[in-house]
Formats: C-alpha cells, sequence, structure tokens
C-alpha cells in the first residue's frame, strides 16, 4: 500500500524509515569523470552538483570575465534557448545556481526525484556546452556605466604573496565580457572530462547513479574532445610590498607568511588560529563564537586607538597557502599600527590559557558542522574537498580539529616567527617608508 507523506515522495511502507547512515561512494569513469554519491535513507529531496577544478585564477588575461559570464549566462547556451531551458527548470521547482571562486566552479540542482530525468539533462547541456555571450547582454554593457572596481585589501595580500602567478592576478569582483574567441578557449580547455566531479545526494545507489549519468553523457560526445591546459603552482614571495592608493583614506599593513594547502596535515591547526585571531573588521551577534572576545578586539582594536580594523588572515589553496594578520588605520598613524601588528602576532606564539584555546577549537568545529547540516551544502563540500584535499575530508573534519593540541599551536607560530621569511605589505595612502625584511625579523624575533 502506497503512503503519501505530504510534502514527501511516495513510500511503499506504513512504516517509518529509522535513520541510516548516508553511504558514500566515489568513483571514476573511463572519460576520467569522477561520480560522487551520497545515498540517503530519507525520500525529500535530491540534489545534484557538477563541479570543475577551474576557477579565477584559471582564467588568461584575455579571458578575464569569463566565469562572469558563465554565471550571467547561466540558462543561455544559443541565442534562442534561454527561456525554453529556464522554463524546464521552473516547472519543477528547481533551484538552479552556479557559482565560482578562485579554484572552483560549481553547478548544483535540488529537485524531487520524480524531476530527475528532466533536471539531469538541462543542467548537463547547461554545464557542459560552449555557451556564447548574448548579442543583448554585450548590447547592455555597452550602455552600462559600471565603474572601474578599486582592488580589495585580500586582491592585495595575494598579489604581495604571489606576485605574478595567475593565483594573485584573479579579479574577484569583475564585471566583464571577454572576447567570444577568449570565453570559448576557457571554456574548451578548462572544463573538462579531466578535472570535473558529478556528485549526487539522494535515495539512489551510487551504481544506480553512475549507470544512469553514463547515458546521459553519450548525447555530450562534443564535451569530450576537450583537453585540461596545464597550470603551474605560486610560490610564496618574502618581500616588502608597497601599493599606493591615494583615494584610500586609511592603510592597512598586513605581515604575511607562508601558510599550508588544504592537504597539508597542519590545515586545522591555521584554521583554529585564525579563530583565535578573530576579525574585527564586522561584528554581529546570533551565532556560536560571535561576539567580542577575539584577539584582533581585544588587544588591538579596543586597546590601540589608531587601529580601526584588524583580523587574522587564513587563505588556504589547493597548491598553496597564506597566514598572518591584518590591521586597519589612518596613515598618519602608520608606525604605531606596524608596531601594533608585530608585538600582536609575537603574542600569538606565547602560551595561552585552555580556555582560550578550546573556545577557538570549538568555534572551528561548530560552524564547520553548521555549515554541513543541510544536505546540498554537505555534497557541495565533500565534492570540493575531493578535487582541494585529494579526498573526501568531510568525514574525517571533526576528528581532525579535535586532535590538535595547544602546543602545536605553539609550535607553528614559532616555527614562523623563527625560521619562515615573512611578507610585509602597505596599501593605502602614504606607503613611504616601509620596514626592511631584516628589521621586521628583528622585531619579530626580539
Amino acid at each position: 500500500m502506497n503512503k503519501i507523506l505530504r510534502g514527501f515522495s511516495t513510500v511503499k511502507s506504513m512504516k517509518f524509515i529509522k535513520d541510516k547512515q548516508p553511504i558514500i561512494k566515489i568513483s571514476e569513469l573511463p572519460s576520467g569523470i569522477k561520480i560522487f554519491t551520497e545515498q540517503t535513507a530519507f525520500p525529500f529531496a535530491s540534489d545534484i552538483g557538477i563541479c570543475f577544478k577551474a576557477g579565477l585564477r584559471n582564467e588568461l588575461p584575455s579571458e578575464t570575465g569569463s566565469l562572469f559570464s558563465l554565471n550571467q549566462h547561466m540558462y543561455h547556451i544559443s541565442e534562442n534557448d534561454c527561456l525554453e531551458n529556464f522554463e524546464q527548470t521552473l516547472r519543477t521547482g528547481c533551484i538552479l545556481d552556479q557559482t565560482y571562486d578562485s579554484e572552483l566552479s560549481y553547478w548544483k540542482c535540488q529537485f524531487i526525484q520524480e524531476d530527475f530525468d528532466m533536471i539531469v539533462d538541462v543542467l548537463l547541456k547547461l554545464a557542459l556546452t560552449t555557451k556564447k555571450i548574448a548579442k543583448e547582454t554585450r548590447d547592455q554593457f555597452k550602455i552600462m556605466n559600471i565603474p572601474q572596481e578599486r582592488m580589495t585589501v585580500d586582491e592585495v595580500i595575494k598579489k604581495a604573496a604571489f606576485g605574478k602567478h595567475p593565483l594573485a592576478n584573479a579579479k574577484t569582483t569583475a564585471q566583464i565580457l571577454p572576447k567570444q574567441e577568449d570565453f570559448s578557449r576557457f571554456q574548451e580547455q578548462m572544463l573538462t572530462s579531466q578535472n570535473m566531479i558529478i556528485g549526487y545526494a539522494g535515495v539512489w545507489s551510487h551504481e544506480q547513479f553512475r549507470e544512469y549519468i553514463e547515458k546521459k553523457l553519450v548525447n555530450h560526445q562534443q564535451f569530450f574532445q576537450r583537453q585540461l591546459r596545464k597550470q603551474t603552482a605560486p610560490e610564496f614571495l618574502s618581500q616588502t610590498y608597497a601599493l599606493n592608493d591615494d583615494k584610500n583614506d586609511t592603510i592597512d599593513i598586513a605581515l604575511l607568511f607562508k601558510g599550508i594547502k588544504w592537504s597539508d596535515k597542519n590545515m586545522p591547526t591555521q584554521h583554529i588560529l585564525n579563530q583565535i585571531l578573530g576579525s574585527s573588521s564586522s561584528w554581529s551577534t546570533g551565532g556560536p563564537g560571535k561576539g567580542m572576545r577575539s584577539r584582533t578586539t581585544l588587544n588591538l582594536m579596543q586597546s590601540i586607538q589608531s587601529v580601526e580594523e584588524a583580523s587574522g588572515i587564513s587563505q588556504i589553496f589547493s597548491d598553496a597557502g597564506i597566514f598572518g594578520l591584518r590591521v586597519q588605520g589612518p596613515p598618519a598613524s602608520k608606525q604605531e599600527l606596524y608596531s601594533s601588528l608585530i608585538e600582536e602576532f609575537r603574542q600569538l606564539g606565547q602560551p595561552m590559557s585552555d580556555e582560550e584555546f578550546f573556545r577557538g577549537k570549538n568555534i572551528a568545529i561548530t560552524l564547520i558542522n553548521l555549515n554541513l547540516e543541510r544536505q546540498a551544502d554537505r555534497l557541495e563540500e565533500q565534492i570540493k574537498t575531493t578535487f582541494l584535499m585529494g579526498q573526501n575530508a568531510v568525514p574525517l573534519y571533526e576528528s581532525l580539529f579535535e586532535n590538535v593540541t595547544k602546543e602545536q599551536l605553539q609550535d607553528y607560530i614559532k616555527n614562523l616567527i623563527n625560521n619562515s621569511e615573512p611578507t610585509l605589505m602597505y596599501y593605502g595612502k602614504n606607503v613611504q617608508d616601509i620596514p626592511t625584511l631584516q628589521q621586521i625579523k628583528r622585531n619579530l624575533r626580539k
């Protein structure tokens, strides 16, 4: 007898379904495409995600704006099919989205299992077909007055750390339309079967989903002609880096060190340290660990009059990383800002209380668990960690963080101070008279 659960799919049972641990599997097709599944017992909604290891760092200078253009043409392939593709997803109530960052591009959709066939057809077509920029879009951009974006602090930090490497040149806010030939080249050389994962979370087994996707991919033979172009890993530069911006009324000073990549054993250590440093750039309440007990708030913003903002820096990539500390304030106080920056980083290597250590660790663990509550978010994180860390690290997160000791945190910082070559970044107005690397190391190690 079929019993309809209100708001859910048809279930052929009179009994409640007991909670079961999701069954997680990953395999690889002969084409190189990886298939990831999380089989669940609860028949509510299904999620599908298509991920490419291709982000802003992979755009050549002439291709800048390619990922932005893909996002703007999410439903668009040719001149006439945008509305049709949109209506197909709209009829199912599917929530379709396409996002990107420095390293990854991700298409995702949530739907009920009964609409699976229609959704997969549309999603594969939109993700695997080479798109063209619509004439209407180019016409609109010609008449729009899009202001030239100033570099963000994060962009300047990456330039100071990685120089001219493409990772440092990624334009996170670029609203630019590339030429069609450059746009097509990016898609055909960076969105390929060799750097792609198709993921699914729902009631189907791994074997069911894999077999189904293999049949659907037969309709996209042109996609398999694409060849992935090679990429290079960035090298951390030890230097003093100054970028003057007279339109900026403040100055940002950052002390940077070579950090870790996602797969490094010290990834949880750096993450916990960043929670202990915290950020006073913005403040909110209503979540675990939110408030004003971080070091950047207590020791810098609330204690030193010239510090208007302060934050820890932890940028982690698949092949590189940055760790450090940043302060912001009036240019006239840059010497006091520099001194407070150096002193606060030195203090990070000194013994800390158990309370502060466990607070930082628990904030890190709690925020991760909160961000993994939704099935769609969990699927996305598992797919992305498979690319960034070489394995699905989500089931390991809690133990990775729990195993970090207070001594490991202090040893990590002491090693940076005593054995690593730092970079000092100045960005804003009046960036002259920067300390030398020798002065920086001497101030840190005194």
